[in-house]
């Protein structure tokens, strides 16, 4: 939920308890139009951040990733080298490719546990096990069904704090 705290920086802001921080979702989408829509029904409940390519995934989670309570990850990135399912891969250590292979941004990159939801619309070019074997706790989609899309939200959230 959006909190009156989201006018703190910030660094301010991950430091609160979870209860009274709005919940920070990273939100990976390289269209605009997707974005501005999710944007749009997210913005009231939650504090988004948004990393449009590979290089803006890995700069953001080195900088945030202790703030960062899920990830929204697209699979198909124009413009990166590494594709959505390659940087859940790597963002869940389940991947170790040939270091010359990957650009340097994305070297040395830590692992998360955070929930990662695929919100794609090329998930027929992948089976939901491979998906969900890839690192992924969730498969949404696009379009998005946003009320499907806030109960996995809510499970997972529910699932980190009883958990």
């Amino acid at each position: 939920m959006r909190k009156d705290n989201d006018a703190l920086p910030p660094e301010a802001r991950s430091r609160l308890p979870r209860g009274l921080r709005p919940e920070v979702l990273l939100y990976v989408e390289d269209d605009d139009d997707n974005w501005e829509v999710a944007e749009l029904r997210l913005s009231k409940h939650y504090a988004l951040l948004r990393a449009h390519d590979d290089e803006s995934v890995c700069r953001i989670v080195r900088e945030r990733r202790g703030e960062i309570d899920i990830i929204l990850m697209d699979i198909e990135l124009r413009g990166s080298t590494l594709n959505g399912v390659e940087l859940t891969e790597l963002l869940r250590g389940n991947r170790v490719p040939r270091r010359d292979s990957l650009p340097e941004y994305a070297r040395g990159l830590p692992v998360l546990s955070k929930p990662i939801i695929y919100v794609t619309a090329h998930g027929a070019r992948y089976s939901n096990v491979r998906l969900l074997l890839s690192g992924a706790d969730k498969v949404i989609a696009k379009p998005v069904d946003f009320t499907a899309l806030q109960v996995a939200l809510s499970e997972l959230l529910m699932e980190r704090t009883v958990g």
